[in-house]
């Protein structure tokens, strides 16, 4: 998979201890689980490859459409979960599953969620329609929504790169609510943060020292995939990240200029202009070097592993995840095409990209359809975000909860959750806490996933 996810678990730090009552698990009671049956279903789109319905035993009124941009949903974890816990839910793959760089943009994922709103809503019992994404499937259910709410022209405007084609994008159900579990930032923004900039001239093999992540020199741990950088050392690398970042913005802009200029055709989207980028897959600096995008600015709701609810700053103490193997291969080669590029890799850097142990500054989220902030910002119906503690997605998602401007909006971390939402059994043993054993399921941060999807029952039922 392009994108990597390490498979280390993570945690986080508490910080302060002003506890609430909200209702989630231990506040509230856990709520009743009951059967589900599982049914694939047919949707009217050829864009949909697979699709999975699960209904609950018992009456439903809210149906839920999960789908990630490249990986498989049909059989996510949370489909069933939320079905339990009395929502219907339908799963679904595209055709572009397991094909990450065979899509321009977000627009061509939308005939298929589009498919499954219809497809829940005229089921008799289903009242509310929510569109829930994971991962790289929340910015996708981010643009879905905004555009849905306020038609094509949010993705064809002169600040972006390059506009969406907006041949499947009039007229689309809106869905009542948008849950974002783990969210992204968006898909051109984790290749922004993936570009490497030691690489010389867009070639495999050649490599520039002095701003090389992956060696000892610079601060790199091959025996812990960690990485202690200086001061120094960030500033230069994130400098040098943001200024290729915006080289092959301007190649690829530059190609598809000549291309029109070419064909006497001011349309051409730059479909059949090979764009190839050496060490496009694993340079992300956050991910070796621990301290950075560390902790969340603010007090957000804390999901504990005791139940209670508790609102305080989280911090991450998660594993290193650096990827010097991944980085270094020829695998980090991403071969595509300017308008694959364009539409769905390439964000424009401001004067001001950093990364520190709170924030992530100096990105044109306007300049990309495939940025969750730039979608989130003009989505009025109501939002719920869960962010896991033991992932780097703390801060990242707080960003996206303060750019968000609808009246109800709620941010939540799970507490020692890993980035699929399962407990991090690898941070109970770098912490000394109790780990899995013979004579229990759990340690000391517990059944994380089965908290969160009881929290997110409980902001469902609330509000539908």
């Amino acid at each position: 998979m392009f994108y990597f996810f390490e498979k280390l678990k993570l945690a986080f730090l508490i910080l302060s201890t002003a506890i609430v009552t909200v209702g989630c698990g231990g506040t509230s009671g856990d709520p009743a689980l009951v059967g589900t049956t599982l049914k694939s279903v047919s949707l009217a789109t050829p864009v949909v490859s697979a699709a999975n319905l699960r209904t609950p035993d018992g009456p439903s009124q809210t149906g839920i459409v999960m789908m990630h941009p490249y990986s498989s949903y049909i059989n996510f974890a949370g489909c069933n979960e939320l079905a339990k816990r009395g929502f219907t839910t339908l799963c679904v793959d595209s055709i572009y599953t397991g094909k990450q760089l065979d899509y321009y943009g977000y627009e061509q994922h939308v005939p298929a969620i589009k498919a499954a709103i219809e497809y829940l809503r005229a089921m008799p019992n289903i009242k509310k329609v929510l569109v829930f994404g994971h991962s790289m499937g929340s910015p996708l259910m981010a643009f879905y929504q905004n555009v849905a709410e306020n038609g094509p022209s949010v993705c064809t405007g002169a600040e972006k790169l390059i506009p969406c084609v907006t041949t499947n994008l009039s007229n689309l159900p809106v869905a009542d609510g948008v849950v974002l579990f783990d969210s992204h930032l968006g898909e051109a923004l984790a290749t922004f943060t993936y570009i490497d900039p030691a690489v010389i001239n867009n070639t495999y093999g050649s490599r520039d020292p002095s701003l090389d992540m992956y060696t000892a020199a610079n601060g790199y741990n091959a025996a812990t995939n960690g990485g202690t950088y200086s001061d120094a050392f960030k500033q230069k690398f994130l400098a040098a990240q943001a200024a290729r970042n915006q080289q092959l913005n301007d190649l690829a802009l530059s190609l598809l200029a000549n291309k029109r200029a070419a064909t006497g055709d001011p349309k051409q989207m730059g479909d059949d202009i090979p764009f190839t980028v050496v060490g496009a897959t694993s340079a992300r600096l956050f991910q070796p070097d621990t301290s950075l995008l560390k902790c969340t600015q603010q007090p957000v709701l804390l999901l504990a592993r005791d139940g209670s609810a508790v609102n305080q700053v989280v911090c991450s103490v998660r594993p290193p995840s650096g990827a010097a193997t991944a980085g270094l291969a020829t695998s980090a080669t991403i071969n595509l095409n300017v308008h694959t590029w364009l539409g769905a890799h390439a964000m424009r850097p401001l004067s001001n990209y950093s990364q520190t142990s709170n924030d992530l500054t100096g990105i044109d989220y306007s300049s990309t359809a495939t940025s969750s902030i730039g979608n989130i910002v003009t989505v009025t119906k109501p939002l719920l975000i869960v962010a896991n503690g033991g992932h780097y997605f703390l801060r990242p998602d707080e960003m996206i909860i303060n750019a968000a401007k609808m009246s109800d909006k709620t941010y939540a971390i799970t507490e020692g959750a890993t980035h699929g939402g399962t407990e991090c059994t690898a941070c109970e043993t770098l912490l000394g806490l109790a780990t899995p054993s013979s004579s229990a399921t759990f340690g000391y941060y517990g059944d994380t996933f089965t908290r969160t999807m009881n929290y997110m029952a409980y902001w469902i039922r609330t509000r539908y």
